[in-house]
């Protein structure tokens, strides 16, 4: 008798203020669809709209996706919104709160503890903690949030999930005392079709050369943009021309000024030649900029596992890389890293690239697919005792 499937259930919400959160979902679909039939599990799509889910299910294409319809919604009926909009009123609070129910799944992923109410264990996913390296791009009230849900991790977890060891290691120096399995799980990428994309088309439409480097980043302020344009500023006073194309949202709900001041920079330094911003782009169109680029440049001051080094593994691309501890656990060919507190280092890396293009060695990235989708499978396991 063949054995029941597992039944996983994954939150997905597309936000382009963190895509990275909607692709990380869609990159554990896809690496699990390469796996063997009877290793797949049956996943349950908990999102907020049946048009998600249809994108989902079109996209990853994906044998065993069911969509729960309502399945982390609570309902109250008059008398009971009538009874909490009076304690609303006099208490400042809800007197009435319901539990949303959850269909009948084995595993929810990535769970925040918070929101139900079952048997289910407890499995959460801390994508890193950015707050205690970089306090100073956080207010302190979203500081207070994310310790209070890692503390709620320590306490309550039965497992934690982190997309590095280096993030490991954080929670292992900050939580010493944590009684939650521990439990790495480092994601890998799985890329649109395409090939339909005409780079010269997207050369002519963004007004970019034939030769670029690329940076595909959202505009927060851990980031580290501004490096790059003071880099591109030192070649540029020493004759040197080139252009770094940037991709992204452009924008910080952190640092509201952040943008503007790359701005104004580009304008004080007579940039507006060597910086191109191109905005957020479909996914397709970033990946043919990104392919056809001189090469990557990532220069963020903190990362829990990033999906730009991913993108570049994936395409056997060259990376120049912020020289962070998660950066060199996660890429070993085709890169160069540079202190990103120093943009002397970074202009003569960009140099070097521009005259001469870096050589790369392919990768067999259906390996670093494959092994994900295996690692989730270990960790349903562990999750289900199987």
């Amino acid at each position: 008798m063949a054995k029941r499937r597992k039944r996983v259930g994954l939150f997905y919400f597309y936000n382009e203020n963190w895509v990275a959160g909607a692709y990380y979902i869609l990159n554990i679909i896809h690496a699990l669809n390469t796996l063997e039939d009877t290793l797949k599990p049956k996943i349950i799509v908990l999102t907020n709209s049946k048009e998600s889910f249809d994108k989902l299910k079109n996209e990853t294409q994906y044998p065993y996706l069911k969509y729960s319809v309502g399945s982390f919604k609570t309902y109250y009926n008059i008398f009971e919104r009538g009874i909490n909009k009076i304690s609303r009123i006099i208490l400042n609070k809800k007197l009435i709160k319901k539990k949303p129910k959850l269909p009948k799944i084995d595993f929810l992923y990535p769970r925040q503890i918070e929101t139900f109410s079952n048997n289910l264990k407890k499995v959460n996913w801390i994508p890193d903690f950015q707050e205690d390296h970089l306090p100073q791009f956080f207010s302190q009230e979203e500081i207070n949030e994310r310790k209070k849900h890692q503390q709620n991790v320590l306490v309550k977890s039965d497992i934690a999930v982190f997309s590095s060891f280096d993030a490991q290691n954080d929670f292992e120096r900050l939580y010493p005392k944590s009684k939650a399995e521990k439990f790495v799980l480092q994601f890998a990428v799985t890329h649109p079709d395409f090939s339909n994309e005409k780079i010269e088309d997207l050369l002519k439409k963004h007004q970019l050369p034939n030769d670029y480097f690329f940076a595909p980043n959202q505009f927060w302020a851990h980031k580290n943009h501004m490096v790059i344009l003071k880099a591109v500023n030192l070649l540029k006073q020493k004759g040197v021309d080139l252009v770094v194309a940037f991709s992204g949202k452009e924008s910080d709900y952190r640092n509201l000024e952040n943008f503007s001041l790359l701005k104004a920079y580009i304008t004080e330094n007579k940039l507006n030649d060597n910086i191109k911003f191109l905005g957020f782009l479909e996914r397709a169109e970033q990946l043919c900029l990104l392919s056809n680029s001189i090469a990557v440049i990532q220069p963020s001051l903190f990362e829990g596992w990033s999906t730009v080094v991913e993108d570049a593994k994936a395409l056997s691309k060259f990376i120049i890389l912020s020289n962070l501890n998660v950066h060199k656990e996660q890429i070993k060919e085709n890169v160069h890293f540079f202190d990103p507190y120093d943009e002397n280092d970074l202009a003569k890396i960009i140099e070097k690239y521009f005259k001469e293009k870096p050589k790369t060695i392919d990768s067999n990235y259906k390996n670093d697919i494959n092994k994900f989708a295996l690692k989730f499978v270990d960790l349903i396991a562990l999750v289900t005792k199987l």
